[in-house]
């Protein structure tokens, strides 16, 4: 994936700012930052729910497009928001996102996400809107996952979860990186990003403030991160 100069303008609010970086099969970038640096417009300028204003974002070297269904389907989202009808249970959310996206045997695929996020024990009696939170995520999980798409992208998928979940998410991203795929995680905790980054990439108002490859610990994580966004980085945020 190449970003070059993306920027994003909302009225007179520039949120990114000539944002250019390139992802390679088998990275998984963690996206950092203080409040308001832009990460979940990047997220949403990556997943084609945004348009940028200005700049260009290429997938497998063809141009992503807001709206274009052939590379959306190979860009899995998980978001703050479940995107899930909550009146449906899990099973009948995967079903419908799958008939959307025109996958072959859906009931397998379906099936099959339901072993690996551990989702049987719910998935067909009970409506998404009485799931817990943990539950609710590993069904929004399977959802981004449904279309076994090429680029990931998580924005604060550890957030709240317990350490179960987590560990399930790194198993997902290291599924993904198996395959040759890629992700850009959204995500305020060092520790999560030591556990399942190859690259850090640090924004600070709308722009990339450092590129890094493989940080290192939870430590080095939280070094690098304050040297980048100073005074502004003493506490992470979304």
């Amino acid at each position: 994936m190449r970003v070059h100069n993306v920027t994003k303008v909302f009225d007179t609010v520039r949120a990114l700012n000539r944002v250019s970086f390139e992802i390679s099969a088998g990275d998984v970038a963690a996206v950092m930052g203080p409040n308001g640096a832009g990460k979940s417009t990047l997220t949403h300028v990556l997943s084609l729910r945004t348009r940028p204003t200005r700049g260009d974002v290429m997938v497998n070297g063809v141009a992503a497009d807001a709206g274009d269904p052939f590379v959306a389907a190979r860009i899995g989202l998980l978001s703050h928001h479940p995107l899930v009808y909550p009146d449906l249970t899990c099973r009948e959310n995967l079903l419908f996102f799958a008939s959307l996206c025109g996958i072959e045997h859906p009931r397998e695929v379906v099936a099959g996400l339901e072993q690996q996020l551990d989702l049987a024990a719910f998935a067909g009696d009970r409506a998404t809107q009485v799931l817990s939170r943990g539950q609710l995520q590993r069904v929004a999980l399977a959802r981004s996952l449904l279309s076994n798409p090429d680029l990931l992208l998580l924005d604060e998928p550890a957030a709240g979860l317990d350490h179960d979940a987590v560990t399930r998410i790194k198993g997902v991203l290291d599924a993904l990186v198996a395959r040759n795929g890629m992700a850009v995680v959204v995500t305020h905790n060092p520790e999560f990003a030591a556990q399942v980054a190859s690259r850090a990439l640090m924004m600070r108002r709308g722009q990339i403030v450092a590129d890094v490859p493989t940080p290192g610990s939870a430590s080095d994580w939280t070094s690098l991160y304050r040297a980048a966004i100073g005074r502004e980085g003493a506490q992470c945020g979304s």
